[in-house]
């Protein structure tokens, strides 16, 4: 019989709105871009004959983030009723960008460009972008100036119990539905391609996931993703692993998805980063893709956003390409 098919989307870094919102922005967004490419497809998830998960850790990254004083929790004003008494973004924060994003037709450069011109900056106002400019990295920095820097991100590389929570908000989807037999694709987007390869590499080579060792995840797709950067790299959880134990072992095809001036995906090409992993036979085949993201929200533009990559015609592209095979 043929295997399930199973998305699984994990988020990125920053304060998140609840649980429930965060889960109907990403669905919509991606819904969307997938019925401009192939409606039929989209139609599968939407009856669940595709299953759709969003793996949320929002709650954690709100918390560390008030707590550095990055967000008083009077700029997080929504209640998250999966997560009692930890502050979040109100609902509807983001639905007039949305529907601003959905409206569009046109993703060429010269459309990119004219959508500059038309909106504020904001590229590079993120103070992840030091960290991913390479100006200043995570290479030979104090545990202080990550956290002060990035308190969530900087939380999960640093902090093991923080780190081990993240990983779990992932693993409850991803690790029954390897053991189903199930053809997933796993979308990391920032933040949460570190989360994705990190667990990915934990089912790869620790003992206590033998089980997994076998399964394959069929499509692996990073949008937004740091890991090119050394820095990141250098706090992976293979990072001090000999040759015999680097890389996670089973993903079949990995996807690299990165817009144009990406603050954080400053290193736009994985292939060469990881082309190690190709030549030992851990990987099928890793292909970068560049294109433009066309998200604009109440601070300008930001080609970094989620949503953004989700609509955009080759992300979709990928995941039908998936789905379809």
């Amino acid at each position: 019989m043929p295997s399930n098919k199973h998305i699984i989307v994990i988020h990125g870094r920053a304060t998140k709105p609840s649980e429930r919102e965060k889960s109907r922005l990403i669905r919509e967004s991606l819904l969307h871009g997938l019925k401009r490419q192939t409606p039929e497809l989209a139609a599968k998830i939407e009856s669940e004959e595709v299953k759709l998960s969003v793996a949320y850790y929002g709650d954690i990254s709100n918390f560390e983030m008030v707590k550095a004083g990055e967000k008083d929790e009077e700029d997080l004003q929504g209640s998250d009723p999966e997560h009692p008494g930890i502050p979040c973004e109100l609902p509807g924060s983001y639905d007039d960008d949305l529907e601003t994003l959905l409206a569009r037709v046109d993703f060429t450069k010269k459309a990119y460009k004219e959508l500059l011109k038309e909106n504020k900056d904001s590229r590079y106002l993120d103070n992840v972008a030091s960290f991913a400019s390479g100006a200043l990295n995570f290479f030979g920095l104090s545990e202080r100036v990550i956290r002060k820097a990035t308190p969530d991100m900087g939380a999960y590389l640093t902090k093991r119990s923080v780190g081990s929570a993240v990983r779990e908000r992932l693993q409850k989807h991803l690790k029954p539905s390897l053991l189903a037999d199930d053809d997933i694709c796993l979308i990391g987007h920032s933040m949460g391609s570190i989360v994705a390869y990190d667990v990915l590499w934990k089912y790869s080579r620790m003992s206590e996931y033998k089980e997994l060792r076998e399964k394959r995840l069929s499509k692996f797709i990073t949008i937004g993703c740091p890991l090119g950067e050394p820095g990141v790299q250098d706090n992976l959880y293979d990072a001090n692993e000999g040759l015999d134990g680097k890389y996670p072992t089973i993903i079949k095809s990995w996807a690299n998805m990165t817009a144009k001036d990406d603050f954080v995906a400053h290193d736009a090409t994985l292939e060469d980063d990881f082309q190690t992993m190709r030549a030992l036979g851990l990987v099928d085949e890793i292909v970068d893709h560049r294109l433009y993201n066309f998200w604009v929200g109440s601070g300008g533009s930001n080609p970094h956003k989620l949503y953004g990559y989700l609509d955009n015609p080759k992300v979709a592209a990928e995941i039908a390409g998936w789905m379809s095979a």
